[in-house]
C-alpha cells in the first residue's frame, strides 16, 4: 500500500511539472514549422542606363528552416547569377542585376523560381550615354525671328567628347540657312551655330516654321523655329487691306460718307506715306481716309483707286481696288 501511494504522488508531481514547463522550451521554432514559398521579386529601380546595374530582392513567404536556393533566369542584355542563395532564418536575399549597353530604349524581364513557382519583373534598358559616340540630344534656338534676322543656336551631345567631333546640321526650309556641319571641341559638349534667315526681295512671307536638325550616328536632335514676317518699312509690291467702312447719312438730298481705313502688311518709311490722299507717319501702318458718295451702293460694295507714294514722290502702289459698305443703323 505505501509502495502504491508513493507511486501516485510521484505521477502527481511529473503531471505539474510538465504543466509548468516554459512554452518556448515545448514550442518549436517559427522557422522550423516554415515551408517557404517564393512571395516576390523587386527591383530598387525599375529603369537603369544601359550599362549600369541595380539591385532586386528575392523574398520568400517566411524565415526559411534551412539554406534555400531560387534560380534566377534573366532575358537578352540583362545578366543575373544562375542561382541565389537565400540563408537559414531569414526570408529575403539580394542580388546584383547587370546591363548591357545599348543604343535604343528596351525592356526585359528577371524570373525567380522555386518549387514550381515563378516571379517575374521587367527591367527598363534606357539608351547608354555615349555609346557607342557622343550623340545630339537637343538643338536650342530662339521660339521665333523676323525674316532678316539672324538667330544663334546650340548643339548639345550626350556626354563630353574625347576627340573633335563633326556634327551634320540641316534645315527644313530655303529661307533658313545653317552651316552644313558644327564641330564640338575635345573636352566639350556644346558647339554654337549661326541661322540666317531672309525674306522675298518684293513683298513679304506668311509666318511659317523651320525645323533645324542636328545628326551624328543616325541620331538627331531637332529644334522648330518660328520665321515671322520681316521688320521693315513699306515698300513696292508690299499689300494692304481695307475695312468694311460704315457709310452715315448726310444732309437731305441722299450723301452718305465714311472712314476707309488701310492697313499696310509693313510700317511707313521716313519721310511717311501719302495714302490715297492721307499723310501716314514714319512707324505707321493704318491710314484713315474719308469717303463720301451721293448715293448708297446699290450692291453695297465700291470700287476705288488706290495710290501710295513715298515721301520722294515714287509710286509703291497704283491699283484698283473693291471693298464693301455697310448702312449705318
Amino acid at each position: 500500500m505505501p509502495r502504491c501511494f508513493g507511486r501516485l504522488v510521484l505521477g502527481l508531481v511529473l503531471a505539474v511539472a510538465a504543466l509548468n514547463v516554459p512554452a518556448a522550451v515545448t514550442a518549436p521554432p517559427a522557422e522550423a514549422a516554415c515551408r517557404p514559398t517564393l512571395k516576390s521579386l523587386t527591383f530598387a529601380r525599375s529603369t537603369v542606363a544601359g550599362g549600369s546595374s541595380t539591385t532586386a530582392t528575392v523574398r520568400l513567404s517566411c524565415r526559411t528552416p534551412r539554406r534555400t536556393t531560387v534560380r534566377l533566369w534573366a532575358s537578352t542584355g540583362i545578366r543575373v547569377p544562375a542561382y541565389v542563395s537565400v540563408a537559414r532564418g531569414r526570408s529575403t536575399v539580394q542580388v546584383t542585376v547587370r546591363t548591357s549597353p545599348t543604343t535604343v530604349r528596351s525592356s526585359g524581364r528577371v524570373k525567380a523560381t522555386y518549387r514550381g513557382v515563378e516571379r517575374r519583373a521587367t527591367l527598363v534598358r534606357a539608351v547608354t550615354p555615349c555609346y557607342p559616340t557622343p550623340v545630339p540630344t537637343a538643338v536650342a534656338l530662339p521660339a521665333y525671328v523676323h525674316a532678316g534676322q539672324t538667330a544663334s543656336g546650340t548643339v548639345t551631345m550626350d556626354c563630353v567628347a574625347k576627340t573633335s567631333l563633326a556634327v551634320s546640321l540641316a534645315s527644313s526650309s530655303s529661307w533658313v540657312t545653317v552651316p552644313g556641319t558644327v564641330t564640338i571641341a575635345a573636352g566639350r559638349r556644346t558647339a554654337s551655330f549661326k541661322a540666317v534667315t531672309k525674306g522675298p526681295t518684293t513683298g513679304s512671307l506668311p509666318a511659317f516654321n523651320a525645323t533645324v536638325r542636328a545628326t551624328r550616328n543616325r541620331k538627331s536632335a531637332t529644334r522648330v523655329m518660328q520665321v515671322r514676317p520681316e521688320i521693315r518699312s513699306f515698300r513696292q509690291g508690299d499689300r494692304f487691306t481695307v475695312n468694311e467702312p460704315v457709310l452715315t447719312p448726310e444732309g437731305t438730298e441722299g450723301w452718305v460718307h465714311g472712314t476707309l481705313r488701310i492697313t499696310l502688311d509693313h510700317p511707313a518709311p521716313p519721310g511717311g506715306l501719302d495714302v490715297k490722299g492721307s499723310f501716314l507717319p514714319e512707324g505707321e501702318t493704318v491710314a484713315e481716309v474719308a469717303i463720301g458718295f451721293d448715293s448708297y451702293p446699290p450692291d453695297s460694295r465700291v470700287t476705288d483707286h488706290l495710290v501710295i507714294t513715298d515721301s520722294a514722290g515714287n509710286v509703291l502702289i497704283h491699283e484698283e481696288f473693291t471693298y464693301t459698305v455697310h448702312r449705318a443703323p
